[in-house]
């Protein structure tokens, strides 16, 4: 009778276990479901996914900087004539990016700089993990149809200076438009030692991250400050000179550092005169609009379209700032 009542238990406990797993399974493919396969899709879950992604992506380019040595390939020469080139921090920060994106989110659309080479061999974790970033803000949560959105991700901005070892300007980003409109922007600096220094995002219309919070303001009567691209400052100092009189040029990689820069005041514009791919720019402009700033093409000061069907490059220049950015558009359209 005892050995019965003992088995009796035995079933019982694994029966409750068995229950507990399935229920486990069930609402986290119900989770999965609930998202995609009514064609909806959770924008507060995308940006946990999207935090996530950023930041496995940024543990590979480190992991990989982390080696005694890489290869460094090229994709060729940029606008400029300066080498494009491409490592296995790229590839392995892609691999993770996409695929944790992607997978979870079965026929979302994701567009990446790179392309996937041997993910096979890279071990991409669960997506699902909380982010804890985001456990303390009470974010009233929106949907969109699945056929509505488009991710933009950059596995490894400023490459160039990542093999150069100028770690401060590498970034990772991913960015989520909703009809072409970039709604939601995460930016991770992998190599930035302060940890609130790290990660920044923005969902327009919902919240953005501490470190973007309440951030100085820079008086009207003060000399403009233009950070621009290290590979053409010449050529933006020269027809700035001619726009503003007075300015100061900082000159930077990386676009998602020089929006940044640009979002917590460092700097009054980025500018950019030459063409430059629409995933180096989705999640700068989509923070830059959460906070109440503008970003606009240079030359015609039309916003920009991130829908999955239009050009991934921009070839009319950019223009991002928090305040004047007319005055600043009527300038270079007056050059």
């Amino acid at each position: 009778m005892l050995i019965m009542n003992i088995r009796a238990k035995r079933f019982s406990f694994c029966g409750i276990l068995l229950l507990l797993a399935a229920l486990y399974f069930f609402s986290k493919k119900s989770f999965i479901l609930n998202t995609n396969s009514k064609n909806v899709v959770s924008l507060r879950l995308l940006l946990n996914a999207a935090i996530k992604a950023a930041e496995l992506g940024g543990y590979e380019v480190v992991y990989v900087h982390d080696q005694t040595t890489f290869n460094i390939e090229s994709k060729g020469k940029t606008k400029e004539g300066v080498n494009n080139p491409v490592t296995a921090a790229d590839y392995r920060s892609h691999c993770v990016m996409y695929h944790s994106l992607k997978d979870t989110f079965s026929g979302i659309t994701v567009i990446s700089e790179e392309a996937s080479k041997d993910c096979d061999k890279v071990f991409v974790p669960d997506p699902w993990v909380p982010v804890s970033s985001l456990k303390e803000y009470d974010i009233v949560d929106d949907f969109e149809n699945i056929e509505d959105i488009t991710i933009w991700i950059d596995p490894l901005d400023a490459t160039k200076e990542f093999t150069e070892n100028l770690l401060q300007y590498v970034t990772t980003m991913v960015c989520i438009a909703v009809k072409g409109k970039p709604v939601i922007g995460v930016i991770y600096k992998p190599f930035e030692t302060k940890k609130e220094h790290k990660l920044y995002w923005a969902w327009v219309g919902r919240g953005s991250s501490p470190n973007l919070y309440n951030l100085p303001k820079r008086s009207s009567n003060e000399p403009p400050i233009l950070i621009v691209s290290r590979s053409h400052a010449g050529q933006v100092h020269n027809a700035s000179k001619i726009a503003f009189g007075d300015f100061q040029i900082v000159s930077a990689a990386g676009a998602g550092y020089k929006f940044l820069e640009v979002a917590v005041g460092n700097a009054t514009a980025y500018i950019h005169t030459n063409v430059i791919y629409k995933w180096d720019i989705c999640s700068g402009t989509a923070i830059i609009s959460a906070l109440g700033g503008k970003t606009t093409s240079l030359y015609d000061g039309h916003f920009i379209n991130f829908d999955s069907t239009d050009a991934k490059i921009l070839t009319s220049g950019l223009l991002a700032t928090m305040t004047g950015h007319n005055w600043y558009l009527d300038k270079f359209l007056k050059i």
